[in-house]
């Protein structure tokens, strides 16, 4: 019977665990950062949308990041 690592698998499950959800916050800042963009390019408020634009492109910029790093994670560990 193989001996079970608990410290390598306790590192996996909060690894994926802070990537899952640092994953999902990055990709919500994107919908909400658009979302309010266009409210306030709607309302005239030239400032906050430019604000809030940059901010979805920013999340996007760190969100495509953390997809490619992880993708090219997978594909190394084999």
């Amino acid at each position: 019977m193989a001996a079970i690592d608990f410290h390598a698998l306790g590192q996996v499950v909060w690894v994926s665990l802070v990537a899952g959800v640092g994953v999902s916050v990055l990709f919500s800042l994107v919908i909400f950062g658009a979302a309010k963009a266009g409210d306030a390019r709607r309302e005239g408020q030239d400032g906050q949308a430019l604000a809030f634009g940059a901010l979805a492109v920013t999340a996007m910029v760190v969100f495509s990041v953390a997809v490619v790093v992880g993708v090219v994670v997978m594909l190394h560990k084999g």
